[in-house]
């Protein structure tokens, strides 16, 4: 069976019973990055050892065969991402059209998504909101993704990263106007968690963006 395991954004202490139970009794271990995975079990004192099998972005589609053939052996097969839920701007989605179209037995084990938590901390009316994920990097690129949103009428939510977040904040303003409410989330889960209404050059680590 495939287990699609939410993990911490952040505060260690997020992971679920659920997800410690199950990373506790799995064959496998897909994983975006096998280095902060093992760390994280570490972390977390898994006794079990999985076999930490490298899934990322670029060879997600490439690795899917064998991925197959070992829930096909009944193999446990968990599938984690460095942090939060997996195939929200992470891969996976892939490898789970993959087992529906097979019949392949897959569950998700709800926990951290840093989607949800940045909009219940946002102070925005959150009853409807639409995740852009992250955004390309040309300012061509993002104003063009920006423009389809401007007729929806609810909070808009996207990734960035820290370097990028002034210029993508500028380019919120210039396409739906200066009395845009924005909010800029960063750290979240940890001490330095901030919720903040404008954005400068000292950002760290990534940052998530709500406008309405």
């Amino acid at each position: 069976m495939l287990y699609i395991i939410s993990t911490p954004i952040g505060n260690l202490k997020d992971i679920t019973l659920r997800a410690i139970e199950t990373l506790n009794k799995l064959d496998v271990l897909l994983c975006e990055d096998t280095r902060k995975t093992g760390f994280l079990l570490s972390e977390l004192e898994i006794t079990n050892k999985p076999k930490l099998l490298s899934f990322y972005d670029e060879v997600e589609a490439q690795k899917i065969p064998e991925v197959i053939k070992m829930l096909n052996d009944n193999l446990e097969v968990g599938l984690v991402t460095d942090a939060g839920t997996p195939l929200l701007s992470d891969p996976g989605w892939l490898l789970v059209k993959k087992c529906r179209e097979l019949g392949l037995s897959y569950t998700a084990l709800p926990g951290a998504c840093a989607v949800i938590n940045a909009a219940v901390l946002s102070g925005l009316p959150i009853q409807r909101f639409s995740f852009l994920g992250f955004m390309p990097r040309k300012e061509g690129d993002i104003k063009k993704i920006l423009e389809k949103y401007k007729n929806f009428e609810g909070v808009k939510i996207l990734y960035e990263s820290p370097v990028r977040a002034e210029k993508t904040f500028k380019l919120i303003k210039e396409v739906f106007g200066e009395e845009t409410e924005v909010r800029i989330v960063r750290e979240m889960t940890k001490k330095f968690e901030e919720v903040l209404d404008s954005v400068g050059d000292d950002l760290r680590g990534e940052v998530v963006i709500l406008w309405v």
